[in-house]
């Protein structure tokens, strides 16, 4: 979509949404419970819960899910190294209780008011990667086949535009998922078998960047990203970073 249109529809639907949400008496933090005019986050919960820390600081320098006693390592990173061909994760904050209620009502509901905020709060955090590591171009994590044809939207493919119609961020989409599995339907195991087959690079590319960061939205198992990661580097890639919004400890 143009970037000039998106940005255009945005604030349409956000004038909208706030002249229903003024004549409804405002609308409740999905947080707090507290009272809010349009995004249903307040400005206490948005300072509180969704400003990311300094990048990399308190996390396990393989996968970035939080340390709680280790140092560097996660305790499953020292048993085994999942993300081979990563040069670095970091998760904007872990998945609790204030997130998953945000996540459920932005991915699950399709709430898509909250599109604009993720978007604010992940680009922070490439802010604070690209002052770590330099300059890069973000690549989204494709969706399932046929999923924005079948729903609409597809929540990665969102934050991808709103990165560059309002944050200017270069962002290709390189990569192509093959299977249709979700995959909260699947244990460990059947996760790393079945998407170690799922992404390829997208036909149409020639040349891939040098230095890549992957956004998505939660880091599970890491397999996701990992996959994309082994086809970017396979590709030509040196250095493949990813930043997610969340990260499941433990």
């Amino acid at each position: 979509m143009n970037r000039l249109l998106f940005r255009l529809q945005y604030y349409v639907l956000q004038v909208l949404r706030y002249v229903f949400c003024f004549a409804a008496g405002g609308t409740e933090c999905v947080v707090c419970g507290e009272a809010c005019l349009v995004l249903p986050v307040c400005a206490d919960c948005r300072k509180k819960y969704f400003t990311a820390g300094p990048a990399g600081s308190g996390v396990c320098r393989i996968c970035g899910k939080t340390l709680i006693s280790e140092n560097e390592l996660c305790m499953s990173c020292r048993k085994a190294v999942l993300l081979k061909h990563l040069d670095g994760v970091y998760p904007v904050s872990s998945y609790r209780l204030w997130n998953k209620g945000i996540l459920c009502r932005w991915k699950l509901d399709g709430e898509r008011i909250f599109s604009g905020f993720l978007a604010e709060v992940i680009n922070a955090r490439l802010c604070q990667v690209e002052e770590l590591k330099g300059s890069f171009v973000v690549v989204p994590v494709p969706p399932r086949p046929g999923k924005i044809r079948k729903e609409g939207w597809d929540q990665i493919e969102e934050l991808a535009c709103f990165l560059e119609a309002f944050y200017h961020r270069d962002v290709r989409r390189i990569l192509v998922r093959h299977t249709d599995v979700e995959q909260k339907t699947l244990c460990r195991s059947q996760r790393m078998d079945v998407i170690g087959k799922a992404y390829s690079l997208n036909a149409a590319v020639r040349d891939v960047p040098e230095t890549v960061c992957l956004i998505d939205d939660v880091l599970t198992t890491g397999s996701t990203i990992e996959a994309c990661a082994e086809v970017l580097k396979n590709a030509g890639c040196r250095n493949v970073f990813a930043v997610t919004l969340f990260s499941v400890d433990g």
